[in-house]
């Protein structure tokens, strides 16, 4: 049986980043991914700029990519509120097809063991078991995603509101520097610039605003969706790169233990986080760099677990707090319309909640550690 000193399962952007970070540091790492890869996946594909340099000291060449970057945010309500600002750090849009691929290729050239279209049926102590193979790791990750594994634990309970995902590829005359957020009955909208001429139209509905629209994401659409003219005017404006969308369920935004007695969890896979926590893409690459700074401290899995669990909260914390708190208002015709009204008039308020969107720049260099 292979010996590695850390089996990582799944291969999405905490995952993918922590590998190449513990791969540099000279650790025998392999990483196990279920789906073909890359592919495309239910994702805003907006990346806060506090991420930037860290992806490029990963050794990422976003310099040459010639992606957007976006310094203007639209809010719009169903009932016709309208604020547009500028963004003090501001983001840049890359499809998740290509980040993925990116960080494939950067595992593989750090010395990554990567294997796609690899299932993990059983975590056993130290033992990775595949359909096929098993492999011994001195500490095993968790990185499989929003969906809990039967390897893993069982999820915490939650009352929280289930929602649909679905996203769209776009073109259209839309503006290149500028990420929208349409909000409707129920949900809410995002659009941005990703690479080439391409857009990313995704968006999230209470489940139950699907079910009764008979399960049919079209009349979802002209139903519920439609009743912001704004975002109605986006769908009849834009050509569609695909014939049907991506769609994803039971999604639910709820913190879970970050470890078990015998493994840790990254990313989605320790709780999967609302988008308006300040980019969920960042906040997966720097939990990934938090944890790779404690692993290669060499700790007992005791005190792993515990400082992960304290940094993680210190970290994090606040901004899922404040994202539940928007994520509420955003969920509300009503209220999101009042809101939307007063930080179009209420320039420190505007400044405050748009400010906490986002967390500080970062790169891998920087100690996460308090």
């Amino acid at each position: 049986m292979d010996n590695y000193d850390i089996g990582i399962i799944g291969a999405g952007i905490a995952g993918s980043c922590l590998a190449i970070l513990l791969a540099d540091a000279g650790k025998r790492v392999i990483v196990f991914e279920k789906e073909r890869y890359p592919s495309h996946k239910v994702c805003g594909e907006f990346i806060s700029l506090e991420s930037y340099e860290f992806f490029k000291s990963l050794g990422l060449r976003l310099d040459e990519w010639n992606l957007p970057i976006i310094k203007n945010l639209q809010l719009t309500s169903q009932m016709g509120a309208e604020l547009n600002t500028s963004l003090k750090m501001g983001g840049f849009g890359v499809s998740r097809y290509k980040l993925d691929f990116e960080l494939a290729e950067q595992m593989k050239r750090s010395g990554v063991l990567f294997l796609p279209n690899t299932k993990v049926i059983k975590v056993d102590s130290k033992t990775i078991f595949t359909s096929t193979e098993s492999y011994s790791a001195d500490l095993i990750v968790g990185s499989h995603g929003k969906y809990s594994a039967s390897y893993a634990r069982k999820p915490k309970p939650s009352n929280k509101r289930n929602f649909v995902g679905v996203k769209y590829h776009i073109m259209g005359d839309f503006r290149n520097d500028l990420i929208s957020l349409h909000s409707f009955k129920g949900g809410y909208c995002g659009m941005s610039k990703i690479e080439k001429d391409l857009y990313c139209l995704c968006y999230l509905a209470d489940a139950e605003q699907l079910k009764a629209n008979n399960n049919n994401i079209t009349q979802l659409e002209q139903q519920v969706l439609w009743k912001n003219k704004q975002l109605k005017s986006v769908f009849n404006n834009a050509s569609f790169a695909w014939k049907k969308p991506l769609v994803i369920s039971n999604i639910k935004f709820n913190k879970q233990s970050l470890f078990n007695d015998h493994m840790l969890f990254v990313g989605d896979a320790g709780g999967s986080i609302s988008p308006l926590s300040g980019n969920g893409m960042s906040i997966a690459a720097r939990s990934a760099l938090l944890l790779s700074q404690l692993i290669k401290q060499e700790p007992s899995f005791k005190e792993l677990c515990n400082t992960y669990n304290e940094n993680w909260d210190r970290l994090f914390g606040d901004r899922v707090d404040k994202a539940e708190l928007l994520n509420s208002i955003m969920l509300s015709p009503t209220l999101h319309h009042v809101v939307v009204k007063i930080l179009k008039y209420v320039k420190p308020i505007r400044n405050k909640v748009v400010n906490d969107m986002q967390g500080d720049t970062f790169v891998r260099s920087f100690s996460q550690l308090h």
